[in-house]
């Protein structure tokens, strides 16, 4: 850690921020572009670097100040924050403790690990909304229709069946919505062209990597894995070695990847064949599909680092003579 750098924590809520600064000092403001100046202001004075967790569409206001300002600012990982937090000793949880916790979690890390928030465009922005929309409808709609399978009185159903056709309908105008703002995008169309040749990568999972993933093509092939949660992580100590098995990661990716391999494992002609390899020395099919999703990831991210670069297409079958 550098000593001469500055840091700043903010805890973000729903409308207030909890701020802590270099010197123990603490306010609240609120969560809004009248609130975020003094903080904008606090960091600029002492040149600090500003941390605050990941919290959806509420950080998005700090977030785009801090771009806008030019103030160097991070986006900390929470499960990773309150670990640190625990390492502390400070098993407490409140606002005013979690903000000095970033605080401190920031100033820890080693400059090789920070990843300092970049700007991200309109049609990102837009993109990432309605992947998240057509997760909730989703969800929304199979636990309606979970509930309808358990149902046998007619006018009940009859409710729910209008439900699932509102929601069916809504989630294919947000599907259209997603479509259209990639189309519009040049690099998220190009993209998705190249992706929609793999065997097993349809619109649904194009558009969650696009959403979710935003750094594809920037990253090594260890580092897709791990974003992922799909690389297997070594764990070991003295003469305990414990089984290697993926640990977090982006969850929405990695199912929606999980679900693309069940597909690919049929119809792509090089990983069937790894499959059912790997089924046949004795590897369990989940650790099999888990295997095939993270090679999916390192060829899609192949595919957006390489233009060039083009999928094995399947062999012609020979005719018979």
């Amino acid at each position: 850690m550098n000593p001469a750098e500055m840091h700043i924590g903010v805890d973000i809520g729903k409308d207030k921020l909890d701020v802590c600064l270099p010197n123990g000092h603490k306010y609240v403001t609120t969560n809004n572009k009248k609130g975020i100046k003094p903080i904008i202001k606090d960091a600029k004075k002492l040149n600090a670097i500003v941390s605050f967790e990941a919290t959806g569409i509420y950080s998005n206001k700090l977030y785009d100040a801090c771009i806008a300002a030019g103030v160097r600012a991070m986006q900390l990982d929470p499960w990773r924050a309150r670990n640190f937090a625990k390492s502390q000793g400070l098993l407490e949880k409140t606002d005013s403790i979690d903000c000095e916790m970033i605080r401190d979690f920031a100033a820890s890390l080693k400059p090789e690990k920070r990843r300092f928030i970049e700007p991200i465009s309109d049609s990102q922005r837009n993109l990432r909304t309605t992947v998240r929309v057509r997760r909730n409808l989703m969800k929304a709609k199979n636990l309606v229709a979970t509930q309808l399978d358990c149902i046998d009185d007619a006018s009940s159903r009859k409710s729910l069946m209008r439900i699932v056709d509102r929601l069916e309908a809504e989630i294919a105008k947000v599907e259209a919505h997603s479509d259209e703002i990639i189309a519009n995008d040049e690099r998220m169309h190009a993209l998705a062209v190249r992706f929609l040749v793999v065997a097993g990568v349809g619109p649904c999972v194009t558009r969650v990597i696009l959403s979710d993933v935003p750094e594809i093509g920037r990253l090594t092939n260890k580092a897709i894995g791990k974003i992922l949660g799909l690389a297997p992580l070594e764990n070991k100590s003295c003469t305990v070695e414990k089984k290697s098995r993926p640990q977090r990661g982006r969850g929405y990716a990695r199912s929606v990847l999980y679900e693309a391999t069940m597909t690919a494992c049929r119809f792509n002609h090089v990983w069937k064949q790894d499959y059912d390899d790997m089924v046949a020395r004795g590897k369990p099919k989940p650790v099999a599909h888990t295997a095939i999703a993270r090679k999916m990831a390192i060829l899609l991210n192949t595919i957006a680092k390489y233009p060039g670069f083009k999928p094995s297409e399947p062999p012609k079958p020979t005719k018979a003579k």
